[in-house]
């Protein structure tokens, strides 16, 4: 049974796309260009039947806490019709584009039995033309769709519904003074205004002079909807649902080899090679391609189609981080394609780091504050301040490291919540943005842990992972539920898995970079496991944590990361590593996030009243990992648990763990006090340890922030339980 039929399903039908004929440049399936308009479009529907009968400003305060979502997906023809309606909800509304297309799509509606609204360009066919769409023909549906199927849903549902639709409220736009400049770099931001019914001045095309008036033009959006956020406030019941992203930080990419020095060949004309080569070398927003208009490169055919590809391109990727941000109402601040040519820097910095020569390793520093500055130089110094302004916490769809992105002297990961989503490739990228069911788990659900090791018997690093776990749980029986398998090859890797019912999978043994090969593996055994292709064959818990390194490396050659193919294999988040990580360190990092989960968790819901989620978690370990370090570095080993040395600690972690944003700051002045040096000179000494840390070595991936924790008694506060099985999914204006 479908778990909430009052959702509506919408379903984005493409074609039968194959890989060799996606975008060469960023990897978008070729039928995105007869379908985009439908993002567009679902940006302003409702995700529930109810929705539009409640007032507006309770259903954005739900939105801002991931609460009801749009339960859409973009799905191949072919998919589409091997569904029947035991795989639906009873609300099914399917967008079509091409007319091939559309006319399967309606043989599937006819096949499937069940009403069905259909919105296809031209309409015919049993079809709606997008032109004749509104609110009210979703509306008539519904109603159909009651007359046809409301036996199927329980009677408490069935009553909300029947007394919600009639109810229905026109849309009315409130306006708003900011200009709606039609671009690329504010396209997100106006989804998110019009998903909130705040109507900007009619659209006129965008082309500034000067990068300051394309930073200018998105900090305006970017401003106008924290002013939304700011009006609509933060409420009682975003204890149990927590806000989600404030600011999205985007910036697309093209596939890493795109950036690759070319050599003229025959394969490409003149114009279009240089065509592909001014895409490459585009490092702003304002750019040498608007220079060029007029000019004989764009007389040329061959140019015009490269040129018309990356348009492509430029465009799916807006609608869909636009109808990702529209659904939370968060500003989305478009960054610059100068953070994408980080990547020479970043092989320099890896390989450096790689390196054996304790000579070599100390030029770290160097190298990551040159990394760093030219990531700063790229964003610029009005979005940095910008980004400080809004806050955290923060979702960064791109390939470069933008984590690593200095403010106030932290990289940006350990200065706000950071999850990442890569921009390449781009099928990829639309599943991920397409996700955002939230699931909420109890700790005694998700302390059900899975540790897999494939280290040879005789490798050094084999047990100290769990012999670290052993070290920290021994008092901790009853408190968390861990299973150890050791296995030796694929087939042993996948019968673990789905033998498996864990919340989190940590893969501890030695992870395969793609910094010189196409794809990264994963070492069991003697076998080096692809896990890409672990899809459909093994159950992946929502959780993988990978003691392993370059897991999804700085340096890779392409998005075939360890990391990347455990989410399109079924996690909803991976935290993996961008560098190698010391076994010994690494080991004792995961050792005590097993601790966390055992121990803080439950502590935290009962001294925090909310629940917490996994990007929090994470975050709060890195942190305290770094605040290690650098005491480590600065001060010394603990060697005596009343030292001074142990109270820093204990008291750095109490304010990292209580969310105290100036945590670092209190660090260094301490340690500034106890050498009896100046902070400045200090300061300098923390820096050369975080180029070096381990701290930054590790990253969260995909929608963690989707994984809520309460234990029910925060819940508990908002539904009584006679309505929580009702209410499931936010189908209620405010909670309480």
């Amino acid at each position: 049974m479908f778990p909430d039929p009052l959702r509506i399903n919408y379903l984005v039908v493409l074609g039968d796309d194959n890989v060799e004929d996606a975008s060469p440049l960023q990897g978008f399936g070729e039928s995105w260009s007869e379908i985009i308009w439908a993002l567009d479009l679902l940006a302003s529907l409702p995700a529930d039947v109810l929705e539009p009968s409640h007032p507006l400003e309770g259903v954005i305060a739900q939105r801002m806490g991931g609460m009801r979502q749009l339960l859409w997906s973009p799905l191949s023809i072919s998919p589409l019709e091997r569904l029947t309606h035991a795989d639906l909800g009873p609300f099914v509304v399917v967008f079509s584009g091409e007319s091939t297309i559309t006319h399967r799509v309606a043989r599937w509606a006819k096949k499937f039995g069940k009403p069905v609204l259909h919105v296809s360009p031209e309409g015919g066919e049993d079809s709606i033309a997008v032109g004749e769409f509104a609110p009210k023909v979703l509306q008539a549906y519904c109603e159909t769709v009651m007359d046809v199927r409301g036996g199927e849903i329980s009677p408490p549902r069935r009553d909300a519904v029947t007394a919600a639709l009639p109810a229905w409220r026109e849309p009315a736009p409130e306006s708003i003074a900011m200009k709606a400049w039609a671009h690329n770099i504010t396209h997100p931001n106006h989804m998110v205004l019009a998903r909130a019914q705040r109507h900007p001045s009619e659209p006129e095309a965008f082309m500034g002079s000067s990068e300051a008036e394309y930073t200018r033009v998105i900090a305006e959006c970017v401003r106008e909807i924290e002013a939304l956020r700011d009006r609509i406030g933060v409420r009682d019941f975003h204890r149990m649902s927590l806000l989600h992203p404030t600011l999205f930080l985007v910036e697309p990419a093209l596939y890493r080899h795109a950036y690759t020095r070319l050599r003229r060949s025959s394969a490409l004309s003149g114009a279009a090679f240089e065509a592909l080569r001014l895409l490459q070398r585009q490092t702003g927003l304002y750019n040498e391609i608007d220079g060029l208009r007029g000019k004989s490169i764009f007389e040329s055919s061959e140019a015009q189609q490269v040129f018309a590809v990356r348009s492509q391109d430029l465009a799916v990727f807006s609608a869909a981080v636009g109808l990702k941000a529209a659904q939370t109402t968060s500003a989305v601040m478009r960054l610059s394609p100068g953070v994408n040519h980080v990547f020479p820097r970043l092989g320099n910095f890896a390989r450096n780091v790689r390196a054996i020569s304790p000579a070599a390793r100390l030029k770290a520093p160097r190298l990551f504050a040159a990394l760093q500055s030219e990531l700063l130089e790229a964003v610029g110094s009005e979005r940095i301040d910008l980004i400080e302004e809004i806050g955290g916490p923060i979702k960064i769809v791109s390939d470069a490291p933008v984590e690593w992105l200095p403010v106030r002297d932290l990289p940006l990961m350990l200065r706000y919540q950071c999850s990442r989503i890569c921009a390449t490739p781009g099928n990829l990228l639309l599943g991920r943005l397409a996700t955002s069911e939230p699931v909420t788990l109890t700790p005694e659900g998700l302390n059900r842990v899975l540790v897999v090791s494939s280290f040879e018997p005789d490798d050094p690093l084999r047990n100290l992972l769990t012999g670290s776990i052993a070290a920290v749980t021994q008092n901790l029986e009853g408190k968390i539920d861990l299973r150890f398998e050791k296995v030796s090859s694929r087939v042993e890797l996948i019968d673990a898995l789905n033998a498996s019912d864990a919340s989190i999978l940590i893969f501890d043994g030695h992870g395969k970079g793609n910094s010189e090969t196409g794809i990264a593996t994963l070492r069991i055994g003697k076998e080096d496991v692809d896990v890409w292709h672990l899809r459909g064959e093994a159950r992946i818990p929502p959780v993988v944590i990978l003691s392993a390194c370059d897991t999804h490396g700085v340096d890779a050659t392409s998005h075939a990361t360890v990391g990347n193919g455990l989410l399109a294999a079924g996690a909803l988040t991976v935290l993996a590593t961008l560098l190698p990580v010391d076994g010994r360190l690494s080991a004792s990092f995961i050792a005590r996030l097993v601790y966390r989960l055992a121990e803080f968790i439950p502590a935290a819901l009962s001294e925090r009243k909310r629940a917490l989620n996994w990007t929090e978690i994470i975050m709060g370990m890195q942190q305290m990992l770094l605040a290690s370090e650098v005491l480590d570095a600065l001060v010394g080993p603990i060697t005596d648990a009343s030292s001074p040395r142990a109270a820093l600690q204990t008291e750095v972690n109490l304010l990292i763990n209580s969310g105290d944003s100036e945590w670092f700051e209190w660090l260094l002045s301490q340690i500034a006090d106890h050498r009896e040096e100046t902070p400045a000179k200090v300061k300098s000494r923390a820096q050369a340890v975080i180029a070096r840390s381990e701290a930054i070595r590790y990253i969260q991936l995909g929608n963690p922030e989707n994984i809520l924790i309460d234990d029910g008694s925060i819940a508990a506060q908002f539904y009584p339980p006679e309505l929580r099985k009702l209410v499931e999914g936010s189908l209620v204006s405010e909670p309480g």
